[in-house]
C-alpha cells in the first residue's frame, strides 16, 4: 500500500487556519503553552508583526517555522525549543 508523502506536511495539515494567527491561534495549532509560544517570537523562530500591542503571525511563517524544525533535508530533526529535559 502506498503512503501519501504529503498527508502530513504543514501547508496541508493547517490549512483550516486564518492566514493571519494570534498567539493564541499559534498555541492551539502547535499544541503548546503560551510561554512556548513566547519564546518561538521572541527568539526570531517564527515571524511575526504588531499592531499596536497585539502580536499577529502570518500562518506561512508557523509553516516555514515547521519545515525547518521538523523537515531538515528530509530528515526529522529535534526542534530548538527547549524541553523539560534541557532544563535539568
Amino acid at each position: 500500500m502506498r503512503m501519501d508523502r504529503n498527508k502530513n506536511k504543514p501547508d496541508l495539515v493547517f490549512s483550516s487556519l486564518p492566514d493571519i494567527l494570534t498567539v493564541k491561534d499559534l498555541q492551539m495549532a502547535l499544541r503548546i503553552g503560551k510561554s512556548t509560544a513566547y519564546k518561538l517570537i521572541q527568539g526570531g523562530e517564527i515571524q511575526h508583526f504588531c499592531i499596536g500591542k497585539s502580536i499577529r503571525i502570518y500562518k506561512q511563517s508557523v509553516v516555514a517555522y515547521l519545515n525547518r524544525a521538523l523537515y531538515n533535508n528530509g530528515n526529522v530533526s529535534n526542534s530548538s525549543v527547549p524541553t523539560k529535559e534541557d532544563n535539568v
